[in-house]
């Protein structure tokens, strides 16, 4: 079979036949393997199967099938936060040569595991972490973290078959305890079979699609999305999360999302800083400033680099600096965050709500200062913070906030009942614009 496949293949990309001898070749090949033709039918339509195993063996099925394995052990509740460790490229150097495979898994991989209740860290700052560690358990308890979500890249490529053009992704993932235990595992292999796959506001929020150049390089990225999230589908959630975790391990405010690119000789302090080299950075910076030295972006970069480097002192130096250069609301933001580290919360709430007053949609500013609110005992006002916080996440695509203000204000709802309405509207808003089901594939015939 998949000899005749290749063959077919080969005639095809050379242009060595015409239409007839096309068709008849086809015939020839469906009366052979009869069996093709099923197969693919059955492979192409079918809404992906979720199958949760006892034993689990690694799978290239050409079944949409997404299959893992949950330990009877796992307790959600026990794991706070989920870091996202190696991801290791089995897959055909030869397939997409131009695309960052591992970095753009990484990447969908956090975006679609962020609204979960777990908290999450940064891509960034682990590579940081791991630079400077090497040994995952030393990172993992540096970070506070309980677990780390690591995985294989199986499949990542586009095949002529008889009659489809298929892009496929598979991936393996597994989910391990501090301590080595294994809590969850799965894999999948998405096809395209020259269909398309909807794409969730969250998909689209996770940034990867800007790394595509090309058709055959956007379905591959659509694939290797649907994989994503039809696996991380199956990881066990926490029930809830407790305000000194949110505050624990809140958000770094950011500017812009850049995603390391492959070409390496691109360098500039947002890619250094995506890399995890936040000393590069911040001395990369520190040279273009000697040029000009009022680039406000670069001074915020540069405090965001102290924040990584658990420098606050010298990150609210940074921030106050842009700030005194251009007053902008995401500056403020770092001011507030910087100051919540340093405990200082009269000062952060002030600096929050001054990025309110420049931007009423700032989803950043609502969500930490309810988070404030709440720890002070103000509930009620809490509540709305945690409320607008979670409408303008939706209007600014953060779904991940949007989920984080869902599960406070559910929290919060349980001492004040009369945010109950504001709690079923939020909880409406965000299904309808994050929710979606695994739609069928539907197979398209190439034209002759």
């Amino acid at each position: 079979m998949e000899y005749a496949f290749n063959e077919y293949a080969n005639i095809i990309k050379a242009k060595q036949v015409n239409k007839y001898f096309l068709n008849l070749y086809i015939k020839k090949i469906f009366i052979n393997y009869p069996f093709i033709f099923l197969i693919l039918i059955l492979s192409s339509c079918q809404t992906p199967k979720y199958l949760q195993v006892k034993n689990f063996t690694k799978s290239d099925s050409i079944l949409p099938e997404v299959k893992y394995l949950i330990n009877e052990n796992f307790d959600p509740e026990e794991i706070n936060c989920i870091a996202i460790g190696k991801i290791e490229d089995k897959s055909d150097k030869n397939e997409f040569p131009k695309l960052d495979k591992v970095n753009l898994a990484k990447y969908s991989l956090y975006g679609h595991l962020s609204p979960k209740k777990y908290r999450d860290v940064e891509i960034h700052q682990m590579t940081y972490f791991l630079k400077l560690k090497k040994n995952i358990n030393l990172v993992l308890k540096t970070l506070n973290c309980d677990a780390i979500l690591e995985g294989e890249i199986l499949k990542f490529e586009n095949k002529f078959y008889v009659a489809f053009s298929s892009t496929q992704v598979g991936l393996y993932l597994s989910l391990k305890k501090r301590n080595g235990e294994l809590l969850w595992q799965g894999n999948h292999i998405a096809s395209s079979r020259a269909g398309t796959i909807p794409l969730s506001p969250i998909s689209l929020a996770t940034g990867i699609f800007s790394a595509s150049t090309n058709t055959e390089e956007e379905v591959a990225l659509q694939m290797l999305d649907a994989a994503v999230r039809r696996l991380v589908k199956t990881i066990p959630d926490r029930k809830t999360i407790n305000n000194k975790l949110q505050l624990k391990y809140m958000n770094v405010p950011i500017d812009k999302k850049i995603i390391p690119i492959k070409n390496k000789n691109i360098i500039n302090p947002n890619i250094l800083f995506s890399l995890g080299e936040y000393n590069k950075a911040i001395d990369l910076i520190d040279e273009k400033l000697k040029i000009n030295a009022t680039n406000h972006e670069l001074i915020f970069l540069k405090g965001r680099s102290y924040l990584m480097l658990n420098q606050y002192k010298k990150a609210s130096s940074s921030f106050l600096d842009s700030i005194a250069i251009k007053p902008k609301d995401i500056y403020f933001n770092g001011l507030g965050f910087v100051y919540t580290k340093l405990g200082d919360y009269d000062k952060s709430v002030a600096a929050y709500q001054k990025a309110i007053s420049l931007n009423n949609k700032n989803n950043f500013a609502y969500f930490n200062s309810g988070l404030i609110f709440e720890k002070q005992g103000f509930f009620r006002k809490a509540g709305k913070y945690f409320y607008s916080a979670g409408t303008s996440s939706i209007l600014n695509k953060d779904f991940t906030n949007a989920n984080d203000s869902l599960v406070a204000l559910q929290r919060i709802t349980k001492k004040q009942k009369e945010l109950t309405k504001k709690l079923i509207k939020l909880k409406k808003l965000i299904h309808e614009f994050t929710t979606l089901s695994d739609e069928k594939i539907k197979i398209v015939k190439i034209k002759n």
